[in-house]
């Protein structure tokens, strides 16, 4: 038999390959396989300096209407600023105290002015000569309701106009509004004290035009 029929007498490996997970035969050593395209991919730009360039900035946050928002210089995106906010003009809130200060005025002003009509009716007596003026019962409890009335609603504008203040708002016309209800409420309380006496009623009918 000729050494080319001679059958080779090297030792072949018949172990199996180790699967994932398995125990690798000894001197078996795995190797990655090649990534054809790995030479294909980009690798960063580098400057003459050898330095690598900075990342791009990501774009700013969209705006719920879809355009960027712009970000302050030296802070932090505040966002957009809200809806129905109002700008309140510097001259409101020094307006606004001052007619408190003078609707405080007028409110012991009107005060005043109820706690003398018994005696301006008085005088009313004595040019139309009908004698002396007797108050009916209901009067002095007309008076002190009208003197409540004219504080209470002070206090109540006070407390409206200086709540708007805080909150941001415009306050100035509260004062205004509460000057021509106080206003309002002289006329009134005037009206029931004079038309309870029937003397000077009468006296007014009666009189020549």
């Amino acid at each position: 038999m000729t050494s080319d029929s001679t059958p080779d007498q090297t030792p072949r490996d018949r172990r199996p390959r180790p699967q994932f997970g398995e125990l690798a035969p000894e001197g078996w050593v795995w190797e990655p396989p090649k990534d054809p395209q790995a030479s294909e991919r980009v690798t960063p730009d580098v400057s003459s300096a050898g330095a690598a360039l900075p990342p791009a900035p990501h774009p700013a946050p969209a705006s719920p209407a879809g355009t960027p928002a712009s970000t302050p210089t030296g802070g932090a995106w505040a966002g957009p600023p809200a809806l129905g906010t109002r700008t309140v003009p510097g001259w409101d809130r020094p307006v606004t105290l001052g007619l408190l200060v003078l609707g405080l005025f007028g409110t012991f002003v009107a005060i005043s002015i109820l706690n003398s009509l018994p005696q301006a009716i008085q005088m009313m007596y004595t040019q139309e000569d009908l004698g002396t003026y007797a108050a009916a019962a209901t009067v002095e409890g007309t008076l002190m309701g009208g003197a409540v009335a004219q504080a209470a609603l002070w206090a109540a504008t006070a407390a409206l106009s200086i709540r708007l203040l805080i909150r941001g708002h415009r306050g100035f016309y509260v004062p205004l509004i509460g000057g021509f209800l106080s206003l309002i409420l002289i006329f009134i309380f005037m009206g029931v004290v004079l038309s309870g006496d029937a003397t000077l009623l009468n006296s007014i009918a009666s009189s020549p035009r």
